[in-house]
């Protein structure tokens, strides 16, 4: 599925209100950054179980492992991007004028 920067802004702030409704919660700049602590420790928990670095009894076939590492990277950018939202950070803006003007720059000299 291909999203505009606009859509991918609109659908997680509609999410974000969403779950602040249904839970009660108050979906701030704080609530965000503990989120955002959450989910990195459900990737890393993941990433662990992926690579076969936990306990034995936790490790489960390869692909479902991949499956729940890629589903975690995925709450840890839409909690990112939340926080953005949140923040009145344009994020997209930021990274083109980082990351992906010097991997352009980069691509150019080639």
């Amino acid at each position: 599925m291909t999203m505009t920067t606009d859509e991918v802004i609109l659908w997680l702030d509609a999410n974000a209100r969403r779950y602040a409704q249904k839970h009660g919660v108050t979906m701030d700049r704080d609530y965000l950054m503990m989120k955002l602590m959450e989910e990195i420790g459900e990737f890393a928990q993941a990433t662990l179980v992926y690579e076969n670095k936990c306990r034995v009894k936790k490790r489960i076939d390869k692909e479902v492992a991949r499956e729940q590492m890629a589903s975690e990277l995925g709450d840890v950018l839409a909690v990112v991007l939340s926080l953005a939202i949140e923040m009145k950070i344009d994020v997209f803006a930021e990274m083109e004028k980082k990351a992906l003007d010097k991997g352009k720059r980069f691509l150019e000299k080639r």
